[in-house]
């Protein structure tokens, strides 16, 4: 309630023809960029931006607010290539920022209130047992806890999925015979000679 009531306040005190301070202050950033880009007109709405290398070449979409950099289609906020192709419209950045930044719809968003309460000592008794927490039991939980999550049998890292070591000959260090090892020796009460 304090929060929704903190930000009415705040959004008082902006300009209500504008953007939100904070994103101004990303247009700004952005507006820092875009001198070094050469924008091509293909027709009212379209624009290729050229950068400092062939291969720096970026389409904008004004009409559709798309950039092949997908900045401003993501954010909503226009990007350095944007910006240039704006520019070079002769039209105001401010104009193609959405809508949910702008401070009219921030006011908007924040104008429905959450009404107090009364404290729990004015609410109504009820008869009822008051709810008791669950009862934490280990039962039938023995050994270790588990603490990954069972994978399906398609997933990476599946205990399924893995490939088994394959089986060698183990040599008995003692006798020098395969098949056993030292550990299970049949021959460990005689001495070797």
């Amino acid at each position: 309630m304090a929060r929704l009531q903190a930000n009415r306040d705040k959004a008082d005190r902006w300009n209500s023809d504008d953007i939100c301070p904070r994103i101004k202050s990303i247009l700004h950033k952005n507006e820092k960029d875009p001198a070094g880009f050469i924008p091509k007109k293909s027709n009212e709405w379209n624009f290729e931006i050229l950068g400092g290398s062939v291969s720096d070449i970026w389409a904008v979409d004004l009409a559709g607010r798309k950039c092949s950099c997908r900045k401003w289609t993501i954010t909503g906020i226009p990007c350095k290539h944007a910006i240039s192709a704006i520019w070079h419209k002769n039209d105001e950045v401010i104009n193609y920022v959405d809508d949910c930044y702008k401070v009219e719809m921030y006011k908007r968003i924040y104008e429905p209130a959450i009404l107090p309460i009364n404290g729990s000592q004015l609410w109504p008794k009820s008869g009822k047992i008051p709810p008791f927490p669950p009862i934490f039991s280990r039962q039938n939980k023995s050994g270790r806890k588990q603490k990954l999550r069972r994978k399906e049998q398609d997933e990476v890292g599946s205990s399924r999925t893995k490939i088994k070591k394959k089986q060698t000959s183990v040599n008995c260090s003692r006798w020098h015979k395969f098949g056993h090892n030292t550990r299970t020796c049949k021959f460990n009460y005689v001495q070797p000679k």
